[in-house]
């Protein structure tokens, strides 16, 4: 019962803070003087950590920017690595794929928080044999105990910026925060890449 009891309790903290852990775009600026500014095909690029990070957001966030009706293409299709990529790889991967916009997303900071559950006092109910004899108190009674839980919790920031290929000037960019519990998903790239496109729409870039 005790184990159950401290299952229980991690279950619910992790489920709080899962409710809480939700992509949010903490700012969003565009280029007044490019208002209208529409892109025919999006060169999506990730610069992450490493190369699987990065094939998962770019598929993700091509499949996603299709279903709105937009041209996109991955940038790990034409050899850009999750490193930050050469002016020239770009250009290239450009030219090849027919691109008339590049759409970076990279990592701005990260920061790392601990939260500490203190040790809870809970009872636990069992069915009584007491209830043959006393009706009114059919339930007997035991105190449990649940020791402190410690979870950690990641914090990362992410930028996206939306630069025209005429000129390689920004026409958008928009900046997220997300909590990561236990690494990056494909749901979580979703759910933030869902916040990049709904502004593109919202500043009629899309």
């Amino acid at each position: 019962m005790q184990k159950n009891t401290r299952v229980l309790i991690v279950l619910v903290v992790i489920c709080l803070l899962q409710a809480c852990a939700k992509s949010k775009l903490v700012s969003s600026w565009m280029d007044e003087a490019r208002t209208g500014y529409h892109t025919d095909k999006i060169l999506v690029l990730g610069v992450f950590k490493d190369a699987i990070t990065q094939e998962i957001y770019e598929n993700s966030f091509v499949d996603l920017l299709k279903n709105a009706g937009v041209q996109a293409v991955a940038g790990n299709k034409y050899d850009l690595g999750p490193e930050k990529p050469r002016k020239e790889a770009i250009d290239s991967a450009l030219e090849k794929s027919g691109a008339t916009s590049v759409l970076i997303t990279h990592v701005i900071s990260e920061t790392e928080k601990t939260i500490t559950t203190s040790p809870a006092d809970d009872y636990a109910l069992y069915g009584g044999y007491w209830d043959s004899f006393h009706g009114y108190y059919g339930y007997v009674y035991e105190q449990v105990w649940g020791p402190a839980d410690t979870v950690e919790k990641l914090y990362e920031r992410r930028e996206a910026i939306l630069f025209d290929a005429a000129g390689g000037k920004p026409v958008w960019s928009a900046r997220s925060e997300s909590v990561d519990l236990e690494g990056r998903l494909r749901t979580d790239d979703e759910q933030l890449e869902r916040l990049f496109v709904a502004d593109l729409r919202k500043k009629k870039i899309l």
